[in-house]
């Protein structure tokens, strides 16, 4: 039976979204202070504009009234699904008041694309962006990378019980601790310590390229941000090849790990299950598709000798590219035409099932998930060993995630129906790509790119490609970061209210 939503479901709705838009707003006193200490005037009043829209329309709609009502799932779906849109449309004001987008829309773009994650951008002339605006631009992906709902439940958002729905409904369904406050926050001291040490070891890489201090500071804190959210924004349009450093690269790398890894296995680690490590079925999953991968492209690179006789030069950008992709941070040391002529079907074969893979469930990588790929993996087994199998005999099989679990149907169907979805979104926009005249291996790399919020580009993403494919390519970095369910909900509740209104006038 479908769940209609009432006046005061919406009314609960709204005031929660507007939660989300005054806390966008109070993000931006960040890249304001970044403003006022590089004296960068003009950004500073295009922070302080955005504050004050995010704080009329978010307090505005907090003013709903929700005395009556409990925040429950049906909520808690729309109220992602609606926070993420919200916080993308307000986190764009400064930004379009940059100079550096055509319109708003781009803008958005951008501002979406770092809270999800996901990297793609149609800024323009990047190079001389101002400080403020490219701290803003990867301050979104420090906020999307843990999710909006974490942020807000992390400063204690006052919800009524509902707190775990919350949780939920962005696309987590683990707890690290009993308590989902004490969970977001131990998130966010993950988060904290990565960041940090990131932070410390690019400033030493910056100092050895002679960047002035506070500029290397900058960088690196950028990058520790870019790289550990599995975001993949840079300050330079050359992103990390604009470094040329494989100290660099060895820090990113390790970052990328970090960022793609589950929450609930830091925190085993943590408490000293290093076993873990090698036990769990998704780790397995991940450490195998990353080796096979990274073979794959860098005897496909070799084979090519574009970066030398040697395997050293076609091993480091294999893996270095294979990582990126697979953990979805989108960083890359190559240009984007280059994916498509210079290195050779087998390694755009090898990078697109990296990008659709994706990392590990509660995490900040997108993607199907390598936990879900173990477990389809585990189902056909156990299906061919029931085909072969007596009729009598029942066979159950386990597989190993921060303990033992048995493989059930449930579980299985639930991944199942991720990965199709998944499937199906690539398929959708690689037509859609090609129906505006990209070459298909392109147009199916950028849709598998934005789904899985890893950000890699083949060079169609630009400020100059049509409002559809931009809107497209938004509305897959939405669906994909939030893996479609608080969308699908969103979009049946709003189809119940147009044919509940559709009825009534009829009736009347």
């Amino acid at each position: 039976m479908w769940l209609r939503l009432r006046l005061d479901d919406a009314r609960i709705i709204v005031h929660y979204v507007g939660a989300f838009v005054v806390g966008i707003g109070l993000a931006m006193t960040v890249p304001l202070a970044t403003a006022v200490l590089w004296r960068e005037w003009g950004p500073a009043l295009d922070y302080l504009a955005g504050i004050g829209v995010a704080s009329t329309v978010g307090l505005l709609l907090m003013h709903a009234d929700v005395q009556r009502g409990r925040l429950t799932y049906a909520h808690a779906f729309s109220i992602t699904a609606l926070g993420w849109l919200a916080a993308s449309l307000v986190g764009a004001v400064p930004l379009s008041l940059s100079g550096n987008y055509p319109s708003y829309l781009d803008a958005t773009f951008d501002a979406l694309s770092g809270l999800t994650t996901s990297g793609l951008t149609v800024v323009v002339d990047l190079d001389h962006m101002a400080h403020a605006h490219n701290m803003w631009r990867h301050f979104t992906h420090l906020i999307g990378g843990q999710g909006i709902v974490v942020a807000a439940l992390s400063f204690t958002l006052g919800v009524k019980g509902g707190g775990l729905s919350l949780y939920v409904a962005e696309g987590r369904d683990e707890r690290i601790l009993p308590n989902v406050l004490h969970t977001v926050r131990f998130i966010w001291i993950v988060t904290a310590a990565y960041v940090g040490l990131g932070t410390l070891a690019l400033l030493a890489v910056t100092w050895n390229l002679g960047m002035e201090p506070g500029r290397g500071l900058l960088h690196a804190f950028w990058a520790a941000v870019a790289t550990y959210d599995t975001g993949g924004f840079g300050p330079q349009s050359m992103n990390a090849m604009y470094y040329h450093s494989p100290v660099f690269e060895a820090v990113s790398l390790f970052l990328m790990l970090a960022g793609a890894l589950n929450f609930n296995l830091h925190a085993q680690v943590w408490r000293g299950g290093y076993e873990e490590l090698w036990r769990n079925l998704e780790v397995r999953v991940l450490a195998f598709n990353i080796a096979l991968l990274s073979l794959l492209v860098t005897l496909g690179l070799s084979a090519d000798r574009l970066f030398g006789g040697s395997l050293l030069g076609p091993w480091r950008k294999g893996v270095y590219h294979v990582l990126s992709a697979h953990t979805g941070t989108g960083h890359q040391t190559v240009y984007g035409s280059q994916w498509l002529g210079d290195l050779g079907p087998q390694v755009l074969a090898a990078m697109l099932i990296a990008m659709a893979a994706g990392g590990a469930v509660s995490s900040t990588a997108g993607g199907i998930k390598a936990l879900r790929i173990g477990l389809i993996a585990k189902m056909l087994v156990q299906q061919v060993k029931d085909g072969l199998a007596p009729r009598s005999a029942v066979g159950r099989m386990r597989y190993h995630h921060l303990g033992e679990r048995l493989l059930s149907p449930e579980v299985t169907s639930a991944a199942g129906t991720v990965f199709i979805l998944y499937v199906l979104t690539y398929m959708t926009g690689s037509f859609i790509g090609a129906v505006y005249g990209y070459d298909l291996r392109a147009a199916t790399f950028e849709s598998i790119s934005a789904t899985a919020n890893v950000g890699l580009s083949t060079g169609i993403t630009s400020a100059a490609m049509p409002v559809g494919l931009k809107l497209t390519y938004m509305m897959q970095m939405w669906a994909g970061r939030l893996e479609f369910l608080a969308v699908l909900v969103l979009f049946a509740h709003l189809l119940l209210g147009i044919g509940k209104a559709a009825r009534a006038q009829r009736g009347g």
